[in-house]
This record gives C-alpha cells, sequence and structure tokens, in this order.
C-alpha cells in the first residue's frame, strides 16, 4: 500500500493540471513543428516560456500568497470549500493566457486552443464544484489531453494511435492515482474526464 501510494502521488505531481497545457503546446510542436513552431525555435521557447509564466508560475505565486494568507488551509486544495478562491484565481489567468497566445503571440489556432479549453475546464470545474461535488482537475487534465491527440492526429505527420493508447493508459492511472490517496470519488474522476474531453472539443470548434 505504502510504495501504491508513492506511485500515486509522483503520478499526481507529474500529470498534475496546471502542467497540462504546456504538455499539450510540447506534444503538438512534436507533431507537426512546420505547423506548430519547432520546440527549439525561437518561437516555440518564447511560446513555451510565455505559458509557463502566465499558466504555472504565477498562478503558484498567487496560491503561496493565499496560504500564507491563511485564505486557504492547504496547497493540495483537497477541501472543496478551499477551492472556490484559487479556481477564480486560474480562470483570469488561463484567459490571459489564451489573450496572450492567442492575439499578442497570434499562434497557430490549434495551439491557441489549447488554452481556451483550459479556461473552459477550469470554468465547468468551477461550476460543478460549487453546485454538486469536487470534481477531479487531473481527470479533466487528461480528458483535455487525449482530445488533442484526437485532433492533433489531423496535422500530424506521424501516426497517433500509439500516442492515443498511451494517452489513454496514463489518464487511466492518473485517475486511478486519484482513488489511490482518497482524493476523490470515482465520479468525480469519470465527470473530470469527461468534462475535460467535452471542453476541449468545443475549444476546437469554436
Amino acid at each position: 500500500m505504502f510504495s501504491q501510494r508513492i506511485i500515486a502521488n509522483i503520478l499526481s505531481y507529474l500529470f498534475h493540471p496546471i502542467f497540462m497545457p504546456v504538455y499539450g503546446l510540447l506534444f503538438l510542436m512534436w507533431c507537426n513543428p512546420f505547423v506548430f513552431y519547432a520546440i527549439d525555435s525561437p518561437q516555440g521557447i518564447g511560446v513555451i516560456s510565455v505559458v509557463i509564466l502566465n499558466s504555472i508560475v504565477l498562478p503558484l505565486i498567487m496560491l503561496v500568497i493565499l496560504y500564507r494568507s491563511k485564505l486557504i488551509d492547504d496547497l493540495k486544495l483537497n477541501q472543496r470549500k478551499q477551492r472556490a478562491i484559487p479556481f477564480l484565481i486560474m480562470i483570469f489567468f488561463f484567459f490571459w493566457t489564451y489573450f496572450v497566445v492567442r492575439h499578442r503571440l497570434q499562434m497557430p489556432e490549434l495551439m491557441t486552443d489549447i488554452m481556451w479549453g483550459a479556461f473552459l475546464s477550469i470554468m465547468a470545474a468551477y461550476l460543478i464544484n460549487v453546485v454538486y461535488f469536487k470534481i477531479s482537475l487531473h481527470a479533466i487534465g487528461m480528458g483535455n489531453f487525449i482530445a488533442l491527440i484526437i485532433a492533433a492526429s489531423f496535422f500530424s505527420l506521424y501516426g497517433l494511435a500509439g500516442a492515443l493508447a498511451v494517452g489513454i493508459i496514463v489518464a487511466g492511472l492518473v485517475g486511478t492515482s486519484r482513488l489511490v490517496l482518497n482524493a476523490h470519488e470515482p465520479r468525480e474522476v469519470f465527470m473530470g474526464y469527461l468534462v475535460g474531453f467535452v471542453a476541449q472539443f468545443v475549444a476546437f470548434l469554436t
């Protein structure tokens, strides 16, 4: 049981939802560097740097400030009532990142859709958290990524059947990890997959 919890914690940190937009951008760049920039190009490095700063670094700084100010009791946000303010902060930063990458950097549309999907997902998560239950953000992030793999298959230089299979397996492992850690109930994980997948596809279609 102890080893299971160690693995579950590693997977939870490695595939934390705050990292998924960056993983998504790197995946697109790998799929087709001619359309989505090469990872090691000035444009690719610039895009990744902007997204890391605005969607990871600044939100984490704000989260620490909330913790230091005793507005939240736990950085992991295990309590449903503790999630409202951090979710609103994430909504702001994800929308701001989307605005920057779309209107300032003028990135290819599928790349900007990653941030739009993240924004729609956190909006849905906030509403579900307020009205119903503590939906799994980890599962939402994996749902986003599975939808991205499917969409990327239309542009990729490579076949993505293997990537899709690996993505589904990883999504299952991440969801299982949240259950092993008693962070969520099964319905919260399953709903997370659904919300993330649907929100990302809505982003691609709008």
